[in-house]
This record gives structure tokens, sequence and C-alpha cells, in this order.
């Protein structure tokens, strides 16, 4: 079995498409199943898909169970800056560690739970 697809749903696919390409700079790759769906291109194989839902979502990180994306960034306070500075809210404060880096938690206008995160040069691939 392997991933075919990471779906993220939304309640205003328009909004939707304009803020994961404004905010976290991430493009519309086709417009094919629009207005149900578009796929975003990014750097990894598997495809980003934003799909349109009902409602929003309100999860609590880490009581509630979720799926939840992790971006690799390079220099993780440098893009939290720019991140904060387009209205993303964070969170945390600061950086959270774990076993292979640091990361922060943040989310989409919809709800849904993204992280960053800053690699280990000792565990990159």
């Amino acid at each position: 079995m392997r991933v075919c697809n990471i779906n993220i749903y939304v309640s205003d696919l328009d909004f939707a498409i304009e803020w994961y390409e404004e905010v976290l700079g991430l493009n519309v790759a086709s417009r094919r199943n629009y207005p149900t769906s578009v796929f975003l291109q990014h750097e990894s194989d598997t495809p980003l898909v934003l799909h349109k839902a009902e409602k929003d979502t309100d999860l609590d990180i880490w009581k509630d169970s979720a799926t939840i994306l992790t971006f690799e960034e390079k220099n993780l306070r440098e893009k939290m800056k720019d991140l904060k500075e387009r209205g993303v809210i964070m969170m945390n404060d600061e950086p959270q560690w774990f076993p292979d880096g640091e990361r922060i938690a943040f989310k989409d206008p919809f709800g849904n739970i993204h992280e960053l995160a800053e690699m280990r040069s000792d565990n990159k691939k």
C-alpha cells in the first residue's frame, strides 16, 4: 500500500487556494477537479489536495487525534517570523524540541493543524 494523496479539507476552496499560495508559498498544480478540489504543487512526491468541505475543523492539538502535515524548513525561526507577519498564529510561543530537531505547529484558517520543522543535520535523509 502507498499513500497516493494527502487531502486537506477546507470550507472555502477559493480562499484556501489564495491562502496556501500567498501564505505558504504553494502553487496550484491542477484545477481539473475544481470546484471540488485542486492539487497543490510542492517538493514531495505525494500530492497535496485541497478539498471542499462543509465546515471547518476544531482540533485541539496534542489532545485530539489528528493527521498533521509537517513542512521541513532550513531556518525555522525565519519562517516563523515570515508567517507571523502574514497573520498566521503559532500554537506555541517558541519551537518545541523533538528527537529529530525542533518544530512548531500552526493552524490554517480552516482549523487544519500543520507543523514546521527544522531537522537536526545528523537526522537528514
